[in-house]
């Protein structure tokens, strides 16, 4: 693991230095330092925690390696499944009774629109309006 730190210049300022502290590449560990960590974990007083720290590994893994070595399930990250296709099928057109039940739909007026113009004026035009011509008569009723 490779730690990198950054120091300035007292009287400068600038970076004299650059520290980056990277992960460590995954680490397989063998049966033996699993039972040794075990153990030492397994110790009166002994802390996961600690023992973890000492040793620059997660507590999870400790906790893990407990849990595969009492033989207690272990949760692992499941891959999502792949998207599957739902099957449909199609009849020869819509039922009387269903056709009959569809409520026609109405066409609807825009909703209102409303311009507050620089002089104070109010301009109210309906929501299907070209917005060329209220553009035209916006121009007009601030002249």
């Amino acid at each position: 693991m490779a730690r990198w730190v950054a120091s300035t210049s007292a009287s400068t300022g600038a970076v004299e230095r650059v520290e980056i502290v990277t992960r460590g590449a995954r680490r397989d560990y063998t049966a033996e330092e699993k039972a040794a960590f075990l153990a030492e974990a397994a110790e009166p007083g002994a802390r996961v925690l600690e023992v973890a720290q000492r040793h620059g590994i997660s507590p999870s893994l400790i906790h893990r390696w407990r849990r595969e070595a009492e033989g207690r399930p272990v949760k692992r990250k499941t891959a999502p499944r792949p998207p599957q296709l739902v099957p449909l099928v199609v009849g020869p057109g819509v039922p009387a009774a269903v056709a009959e039940a569809v409520t026609p739909v109405r066409e609807t007026v825009g909703a209102a629109i409303e311009v507050v113009l620089r002089n104070g004026r109010v301009l109210r035009v309906g929501g299907e309006a070209d917005a060329a011509v209220v553009a035209r008569l916006a121009a007009a009723l601030e002249a």
